[in-house]
């Protein structure tokens, strides 16, 4: 966890002039309060080696094992003899935005006679400082600027060594809790954080698009394992990026939010194994055996947090009575959910979804990685008895007969 002192540095840099020197206050190893007098860099190379005097720059590890707070000035129960420590790796790099890490790699050797537990690790560096305010005489004041507790202590045996690898995290964003949840974006939370909001928008502790700043067009990649579709058709494991279209409660099933395909999937798929449409959605081999295989394949935090939902389709050519659709975890969109007022949409089966009302978001490509728009399908019969209603490269109706195997692009509820 980076401490106060990290923080009050990085408040420093936000400063336009040099008014902030000598008002923004660190506390050194020993708890002594100093005002900062002038820029630092950071991490500073200098220290990042292993030191095992605790009042020193340096990366140090300890025995203590009381949670990290952003207060600490040191740690708890510094190593001062008994091992050997060498750099083995080096690796820079960020996270999401704002939130850039250095990982370090080390070899720890126990040299002493008894096992070791080590529990913590300390980043200290020196800081430029004046021991008042606005006093031109400079100390270095040695500050702790991150303390770690390992989640999983590192045991040595006596003359034994072990890897350890410590990363070194900084958020240039300040971190907003409600209601006991984080508080992130929806392209850059973790899984566990972007589920953990969701449960709190269901409990009502939080609003999505209020608290959390979600909008819809937020995009999120996502990884898919394998599956078999329909027709034993093979999807190999894929990224995928998926977008929230609409914070609407879908036809009453509880979600807080709907989420669509952005891209098609790589592999194309028939929506039924012959050409006819007969019978609607709800008997189609889409339906019934590639969405539900699809959702298995889904990530856990996305998969555990689907709501089954009813969607309106018509049960035959278009024209046909309207029936609900029931038990989905993805579906389909209509085709009037997609392009909203076309004279070429089925009358009854919802209204266009909020994404959909800009046309280029109709248009999809097929797969990830690839340039080529992709033809997807929709739910909707076509005005025939052979096939359904299809979105083109171009973002209008068409239409395919249902054993044509096209793109597939769902929604889901959470």
């Amino acid at each position: 966890m980076v401490t106060k002192n990290l923080k009050n540095l990085m408040a420093m840099l936000l400063q336009s002039t040099s008014t902030a020197f000598g008002s923004l206050m660190v506390k050194n190893v020993k708890g002594k309060v100093y005002y900062v007098q002038g820029a630092f860099s950071f991490p500073n190379v200098r220290t990042e080696s292993f030191t095992l005097n605790a009042s020193e720059a340096g990366i140090s590890f300890g025995t203590g094992s009381t949670p990290a707070t952003e207060d600490d000035t040191n740690l708890e129960q510094t190593i001062t003899t008994g091992i050997t420590v060498s750099l083995t790796s080096r690796v820079a790099g960020c996270d999401t935005p704002g939130n850039p890490f250095l990982q370090y790699t080390f070899t720890i050797t126990n040299t002493g006679n008894t096992p070791l537990t080590i529990n913590e690790v300390g980043y200290k560096q020196s800081i430029k400082c004046a021991e008042t305010p606005g006093r031109t005489t400079s100390v270095d004041a040695i500050c702790l600027l991150d303390r770690t507790v390992i989640d999983s202590p590192l045991e040595i045996a006596s003359g034994d060594a072990a890897i350890l690898v410590y990363k070194l995290k900084t958020s240039l964003w300040p971190t907003t809790v409600i209601g006991g949840v984080e508080i992130v974006s929806f392209e850059w939370g973790s899984d566990a954080q972007i589920a953990a909001m969701i449960e709190a928008a269901h409990a009502g502790t939080i609003d999505l698009r209020r608290d959390g700043g979600w909008r819809v067009g937020n995009m999120r990649k996502i990884h898919i394992d394998a599956f078999t579709g329909g027709g034993d058709r093979a999807h190999a494991a894929q990224d995928i990026d998926i977008v929230i279209s609409s914070f609407e409660d879908y036809n009453n099933c509880g979600c807080v939010m709907q989420f669509d395909f952005v891209e098609a999937l790589e592999t194309v798929q028939r929506i039924n194994d012959t050409s006819s449409n007969a019978g609607g959605y709800g008997t189609t081999e889409m339906k019934n055996v590639t969405l539900p295989a699809l959702a298995a394949a889904l990530p856990t935090w996305l998969r555990e947090h689907l709501c089954s939902f009813d969607v309106l389709a018509s049960a035959g050519p278009a024209g046909s009575a309207i029936e609900t659709v029931t038990e989905n975890l993805l579906a389909l969109r209509s085709s009037i959910e997609v392009v909203g007022s076309s004279s070429s949409s089925i009358i009854g089966e919802g209204t266009q979804v909020d994404y959909y009302k800009y046309v280029v978001n109709s248009i999809k490509m097929n797969g990830y990685n690839l340039i080529s728009a992709s033809v997807w399908w929709t739910r909707s019969p076509a005005n025939n008895q052979s096939g359904y209603s299809c979105i083109n490269n171009i973002g209008d109706i068409n239409s395919r007969n249902a054993s044509t195997t096209i793109g597939v692009a769902p929604f889901g509820c959470v």
